[in-house]
């Protein structure tokens, strides 16, 4: 189960950081809607970073578990 967790916080991670691309590649040229479109992008990656660390922490704690049973 908790490796499931794992990998579902890093596939959403990875689909925010996919969202953010798609975000400023594609933003209008309307400067209150580019305004939207960038500050969506800001909060995707901040989110994508802070997912992909909690991540990385769940993948460390896992083989440490693994380590300390054997």
């Amino acid at each position: 189960m908790k490796k499931i967790a794992i990998a579902l916080i890093a596939a959403v991670s990875i689909f925010l950081l996919c969202r953010a691309i798609y975000l400023v590649t594609s933003a209008p040229a309307d400067p209150d809607l580019l305004d939207h479109a960038y500050r969506s992008a800001a909060y995707s990656i901040t989110w994508a970073i802070q997912l992909g660390y909690l991540a990385s922490l769940g993948l460390k704690w896992q083989s440490l578990k693994r380590e300390s049973t054997r």
